[in-house]
C-alpha cells in the first residue's frame, strides 16, 4: 500500500466483500492458521463493531467447516467428478456471499486436507 493511500479514508466494503476478506484471512496458512480473524479484520476495518467481527469470523468458520466436511466426504465415497463446482451450490445455500475465489480457494484446500492430511481441519 503507497504512503498516499494510508492518508487517503477508506470506503468502508459491502458486507459480503468484507465476509470474503475474512475468509481469505481465514484460510491463511502459517502463524495465522486457523487464527480468528477479528484482529486482522479490525486493523483493515476500524469502524467495524466486536459483534460485527464475531458474526463475520463465525460465518468465515462456518464455511471452511462444511467445505471441509463436504469435500472429505465426497473423497470418502469415492466422488467421480471431484471439482470446486461441486461444491460451491452447497457452500452457496448456507453462505451466498461466498466468491467464485475464495469458493476454489477452499475447495483446494479441504481437498488438500482431505488427500493429504486425513481429514477436514479441526479448530484449535
Amino acid at each position: 500500500m503507497s504512503w498516499l493511500s494510508k492518508l487517503l479514508p477508506r470506503r468502508p466494503l459491502p458486507p459480503d466483500d468484507v465476509r470474503n476478506e475474512g475468509l481469505d484471512l481465514a484460510m491463511d496458512w502459517g502463524e495465522q492458521w486457523l487464527a480468528p480473524v477479528q484482529g486482522r479484520l479490525r486493523e483493515r476495518h476500524p469502524s467495524l463493531s466486536g459483534v460485527e467481527l464475531d458474526r463475520i469470523d463465525d460465518d468465515c468458520r462456518g464455511a471452511m467447516r462444511l467445505g471441509h466436511e463436504t469435500v472429505h466426504g465426497f473423497v470418502r465415497d469415492g466422488e467421480p467428478a471431484l471439482l470446486p463446482e461441486s461444491l460451491a451450490p452447497l457452500l452457496r445455500a448456507k453462505f451466498p456471499w461466498i466468491s467464485d475465489e475464495n469458493v476454489l480457494r477452499l475447495f483446494q484446500q479441504s481437498l488438500y486436507y482431505a488427500t493429504k492430511a486425513g481429514g477436514p481441519a479441526r479448530d484449535r
